[in-house]
């Protein structure tokens, strides 16, 4: 049996955020581009979709099968509108450094949902005003047809397809908000200089530690420390 917690590296406690940085971090060498294998970076990839996913890791645990995955129908079109916000930034002819990418795709997408749903509640309000309408209009004589009626069924039609069609959209910005919460935009380049900085500084310490034995003084780390100083990322 294949034990997909080996293969990420982690314990069969850890939580979703846990998952996705071990994915992340092995990714970058399992890959075929980076001297990885095909059929490793396959099995990082199940066991990265099945532990990710609360209702196959639930499976996995209980019985140790590995679920297939249910094909998603809204999958291509929230691709879509991902691809559609990333190709915004990309041609935005900004610094990307400047720039929180997962925030502004993710605040773009929330505006696009919100203005959608007002648009279904809008359409539903000219429903209900259709209706009482139709309900009011009524021909004078008898006779072959009625074409007020021809043309509420017209706009009925309308105002229905677009209520389908918002609600289908909705659907696939829901998803893909679902989709970017495995993905971050976040420049791993950029910290690296302050864990850098953080690693020195504490060597430096040190030796004033050693320094001080020799000595015997001691000097205290608070004297040593840059006044106010701010906690990095690494702590």
């Amino acid at each position: 049996m294949i034990d997909l917690y080996k293969i990420l590296g982690i314990k069969r406690t850890a939580p979703r955020k846990d998952i996705h940085k071990a994915y992340r971090k092995k990714a970058k060498t399992a890959h075929p581009d980076t001297g990885g294998t095909v059929e490793a970076f396959n099995q990082l990839v199940v066991a990265y979709s099945v532990l990710s996913d609360e209702d196959r890791r639930a499976h996995y645990d209980k019985t140790g099968e590995v679920e297939l995955a249910q094909p998603d129908n809204r999958d291509g079109g929230a691709i879509e509108i991902i691809a559609e916000k990333l190709g915004l930034i990309i041609h935005a002819e900004q610094d990307l450094a400047t720039l929180d990418i997962g925030d502004l795709i993710e605040k773009a997408i929330k505006d696009d949902i919100a203005a959608r749903k007002a648009s279904v509640a809008h359409q539903q309000r000219a429903g209900e005003r259709l209706a009482r309408l139709r309900a009011r209009a009524k021909r004078k004589e008898e006779g072959e047809g009625d074409l007020v009626a021809r043309v509420l069924d017209w706009h009925e039609v309308a105002i229905q397809g677009q209520i389908k069609k918002n609600e289908g959209i909705i659907g696939h910005l829901e998803r893909a908000l679902v989709i970017l919460e495995d993905y971050s935009f976040i420049d791993e380049t950029a910290a690296a200089p302050s864990e850098e900085v953080v690693e020195a500084l504490n060597d430096i310490l040190v030796s004033l530690d050693e320094l001080a034995a020799i000595l015997n003084t001691s000097p205290s780390r608070a004297e040593a420390m840059p006044k106010e100083a701010e906690p990095t990322a690494f702590g």
